[in-house]
């Protein structure tokens, strides 16, 4: 009697075929199909896998010829980016040589103009016969064009490089606002207006020399293009800021030119090249330093009528002492007439025309090239008064003479300094002098009320 265990083996042999004969050959057909079938997906997944072959045979080409591409970009991008490069340090290369060389010429240029417009102011308060009279203005409008050209075009070569840094510190209103109502008094009577101001109790926190500057530009074109009336220089508060303005009956501007005023070189409308006033460079300098300063500037304009221009600086509830040599209102009478005052300058021409204008006024006018020359001129007597040169001969400096001879006659002679120099480095050797700056070429008027207001 056969196992039970015997009948699973034959069943299995007999699956896979390998019972008797008759059994086997019961099983081919299903075992050739089945080889057919798998010898088919074998060939299926042999053409899959050199379609995938070739697919990503061809996507490397595509990536390689991608990166081939993408590295001549780069390379030509950096060719670019050199070419930029190089182009930027030659164009800033010529910046700077075109300041060094402005800068040269301009202080050459500036010491003949300075000495021609203090002999023309000297000539034009003497009482001359008509004729000479009308040659004497022309001469003067000609020489006041050629300044204010050369002095606007270092300012924005200066503001178009960023040379200018703001110096901020806490000043009076009074500080402000009191040089400009005693240079710009005189201006304002000789064209028959009236110039008012109106003075708050406030202190600025701000660079005071840009912001002169900048209402230097709304004062000098009140008083151009304001044929009668007044002009206002004003301040009203706005929360943390103090609105300057400068008020003035003028003729007024159209609504569509409000904007292109600012442009450089952009005058109003005057009708003939004759009456043109200035070169139009005013306001784009004045938008130049408000945009350094990070104050906003307005203007408001109504035609016939006059304009309104104003720039907005921060308030300080901290007020400093005020300062005595900058009185609220302009000085009355005359301190000048028998005042000593010395005059050091390394132009001889420049001290010949200081020493007129000086003497016309009343002054008793010393004159010297260098220190030395002062000290011998002095003859041992303190001046009252020191205009000096920055620059003088052999590297020396205006303000180390001052300081020589305050220390040698122990006394705190005022000083005035006459530059065409406007940098820092200049700004700073005043600052620790305490002597105030004017820039050549220097303003006849603009002497006299500082020369009044040390003097007084």
């Amino acid at each position: 009697m056969a196992k039970h265990s015997d009948d699973p083996q034959r069943a299995l042999a007999g699956l896979l075929g390998l019972g008797d004969q008759s059994t086997r050959k019961s099983h081919y057909p299903e075992l050739a199909t089945r080889l057919g079938e798998l010898e088919a997906e074998r060939n299926r997944y042999i053409r899959l896998n050199d379609e995938l072959e070739q697919r990503v045979a061809a996507r490397t080409d595509e990536l390689l010829e991608a990166n081939r591409n993408l590295q001549q970009q780069i390379a030509q991008r950096e060719r670019v980016e050199k070419d930029l490069r190089d182009a930027r340090d030659a164009a800033q290369a010529a910046n700077r040589s075109k300041d060094k060389y402005l800068a040269a010429a301009s202080h050459d240029l500036l010491q003949p103009l300075n000495a021609a417009r203090l002999l023309i102011s000297t000539l034009r308060e003497r009482n001359l016969p008509s004729v000479e009279q009308v040659l004497v203005e022309r001469t003067h409008q000609a020489l006041e064009g050629a300044e204010d050209l050369l002095t606007d075009l270092l300012d924005i070569s200066r503001l178009d490089q960023a040379a200018v840094k703001p110096d901020v510190a806490l000043y009076r209103l009074d500080e402000l606002f009191a040089p400009l109502i005693s240079e710009f008094q005189s201006v304002a009577l000789a064209a028959g207006l009236n110039l008012r101001a109106h003075i708050g109790h406030y202190a600025i926190r701000t660079d005071l020399r840009l912001v002169t500057r900048i209402l230097r530009n709304f004062l000098s074109n009140a008083c151009r293009y304001t044929d009668d009336g007044c002009i206002l220089l004003g301040a009203r508060r706005r929360g943390d800021r103090l609105r300057l303005e400068v008020w003035d009956t003028g003729r007024g501007i159209a609504a569509d030119r409000l904007e292109a005023i600012f442009l450089e070189f952009n005058q109003l409308d005057v009708g003939r090249a004759s009456d043109r006033k200035g070169v139009g460079l005013g306001l784009a300098i004045v938008e130049r330093i408000a945009e350094i300063l990070g104050y906003p500037v307005s203007v408001r304009s109504w035609p016939g009528r006059g304009s309104m221009f104003s720039i907005e600086v921060p308030i300080s509830e901290e007020m400093p002492l005020a300062i005595s040599q900058l009185p609220a209102q302009a000085t009355t009478g005359n301190p000048l007439p028998g005042r000593r005052l010395l005059v050091i300058d390394n132009e001889v021409s420049i001290l010949e025309s200081m020493h007129a204008l000086l003497e016309q006024w009343g002054c008793e006018v010393i004159t010297a090239t260098d220190q030395a020359g002062a000290m011998l001129a002095l003859q041992g007597r303190a001046p009252e008064l020191i205009l000096a040169d920055y620059h003088l001969d052999h590297g020396v400096v205006g303000c180390a003479v001052v300081k020589h001879l305050r220390e040698h006659f122990e006394q705190p002679i005022p000083a005035v300094i006459i530059t065409a120099d406007r940098t820092d480095q200049c700004r700073r050797a005043l600052r620790r002098l305490e002597a105030p700056m004017l820039n050549k070429p220097v303003k006849p008027g603009k002497l006299r009320a500082v020369l009044s207001q040390l003097l007084a």
